[in-house]
């Protein structure tokens, strides 16, 4: 309790740190261009996108509480740019949950990133992966897909389409239980790219 307390601690003095808001602030625009431009729209109450990757970004590099505000204010802006219906809170909390819940299990994370391989050498799979730090993105992800955006969304699509609670769970649960291994590898590697490039910039001050 004591660690998840100092988290949201440092985390809220993010805020701060003008170099930290800067950088939180670029990853809202990606997760903007991402949700407007790289996402489908299956039906109006089931959409396909990446953009959750910048979120993630931001829970691992700034943790729950910039995370929580950021996935709040990414979503008010995606809707302002693309508005599709209108507006509904429900889904700005949401996108906030889904931030802080990448910071809880992201943010000041160990992540090993596995060195490059010498020619001729052998490496076991413990040697690539980081298990420790791929069961934190296997529950991050497993958690934010059935609580936010199966229970939760499926709830919002309830009340904004008017059709029952049943009616959009079943959809809305599968098309997130196929796309759960697809996100939780996408996860993974973004991040270790992320730590790669925070130890490039750290190293060249």
């Amino acid at each position: 309790m004591s660690i998840l307390l100092k988290n949201f601690a440092f985390s809220a003095k993010e805020f701060k740190c003008l170099k930290s808001i800067v950088a939180a602030a670029l990853l809202v625009a990606l997760h903007t261009v991402l949700a407007v431009f790289v996402s489908i729209n299956v039906t109006p109450a089931l959409r396909i996108s990446v953009s959750f990757l910048a979120n993630c970004a931001i829970g691992y590099m700034f943790g729950p509480v910039m995370g929580f505000m950021c996935g709040g204010l990414g979503d008010i802006i995606q809707y302002i740019i693309k508005p599709t219906g209108p507006y509904f809170p429900g889904w700005t909390l949401s996108a906030a949950l889904a931030g802080l819940i990448y910071g809880l299990f992201f943010y000041d994370c160990n992540i090993k990133i596995s060195k490059k391989k010498v020619t001729g050498e052998k490496r076991s799979l413990l040697e690539i992966i980081d298990f420790k730090f791929l069961l934190r993105v296997v529950l991050a992800l497993t958690i934010d897909t059935l609580l936010v955006n199966v229970l939760l969304g499926t709830y919002w699509c309830s009340i904004m389409y008017g059709k029952g609670f049943m009616f959009y769970l079943t959809m809305r649960f599968s098309k997130n239980l196929i796309q759960l291994p697809i996100n939780i590898f996408l996860t993974y590697n973004v991040i270790g790219i992320v730590k790669v490039i925070n130890n490039k910039i750290y190293k060249n001050e």
